[in-house]
Parts: C-alpha cells; structure tokens; sequence
C-alpha cells in the first residue's frame, strides 16, 4: 500500500512540475500510476488532497529535518549555519522533486485564492522564522553584521533558495551541483558575515 501512494505522489509531483497544478487532472495521475480512479481514491480523496500531502511531506521532512538538524548542532552559529547548508544540499539533491514541486506548487498557487494558500505561507512563515532566529543568534555572537535586518535577511535566503533549486532543476546537467552549493552558501555568508 505505502509504495502505490509514494507511486501515485512520485507521478503526481512530476506532472505538476511538468504541466502545473492546474493543468493536471486526476486521469493524468492515474495513467501515469498505472492505476484506475478507483485506486488513487483508495489512497487520496482528490487532487488537492494529494497536495495536500506533498505540503506535508515537506514540511515534515525537509523544514522539521532541517531544523531539527541545526538546532542539535553542538556550537556556534558558524556551525549551525554549516549545517543548514550542508542539510539544504543533501536533502535537495536527494528528494529534488519534492523540493522543486513544492517550490513551484507555492509560486503558482499563493496568490491565486487557493484553498491552501494559507499552507504553503505558514510552511514559509515557519522557514522565515527558524533563519531569523539563527541569524539573530549570529548577530548577538558578533559574527554577523548588526545592522543586517534578520527577518529581511532571512526572507531573502529563502528567495535565493528557490531560485538556486529551480535553476539546478532546469541545468542539472550542465551544473557541477557542489560548485553551486559553494557559490549559493560564499554569497549567503559574505553578505551576513561582519
């Protein structure tokens, strides 16, 4: 059973990467699955509810793992950053799908009046708040720049983060992905560090 959803989610978040989430029906996941109506509503109630479990696995997965991760670093700042930079690379270069469908679900559907909006800003809300607080932890250590707003700061990793995944997506074979984590991770540090 566990392996027709992981089926039915791996082919769902492929299609709406490929075609978005709204020119994607429940036939197209079917087929794709190689399964009947039947059965993907065996396992989902519909469409929104399939992403809505796409939303919850990266939550869960990605931003709890991550913040879980960083927050049982024994150290300073330097290191918990370390770590959310070498978690975010791992983590993305291993479920590249479900963090680029993420990513790409949130930029379609936030600010389209969809039912689940208010998800996908919670989840950011949530990113916003744990970068913030680590980043305000470097500013008390002295190792980050004071005059540096953390929120703003913060909000614009994430944008930066986003935009890196959707580019390594789209150049995958034409990018050495450890250079451009080093590149993403040299410009982030440079511009916090004092």
């Amino acid at each position: 059973m566990a392996n027709t959803e992981e089926r039915i989610l791996k082919e769902a978040m492929r299609l709406f990467l490929e075609r978005g989430y709204h020119g994607t029906s429940i036939d197209d996941i079917t087929q794709a699955a190689g399964l009947t109506k039947g059965a993907l509503y065996w396992h989902f109630e519909s469409k929104e509810d399939l992403l809505k479990r796409i939303i919850k696995e990266f939550e869960n997965r990605f931003l709890d793992g991550l913040i879980n991760a960083v927050r049982e670093v024994q150290g300073g700042t330097l290191d918990k950053i370390e770590k959310y930079f070498r978690y975010n690379a791992a983590f993305s270069y291993y479920n590249r799908d479900l963090c680029v469908s993420f990513t790409t679900l949130a930029a379609e559907l936030v600010g389209a009046h969809h039912g689940l909006e208010p998800e996908f800003r919670r989840i950011y809300r949530k990113y916003q708040k744990f970068l913030s607080t680590l980043i305000l932890q470097g500013k008390k250590e002295k190792v980050f720049r004071k005059e540096i707003d953390s929120d703003l700061a913060a909000l614009t990793i994430i944008a930066f983060h986003d935009g890196v995944l959707i580019r390594w997506f789209m150049n995958n074979d034409e990018i050495d992905g450890k250079a451009y984590v080093t590149t993403f991770k040299k410009i982030i540090l440079e511009g916090l560090m004092a």
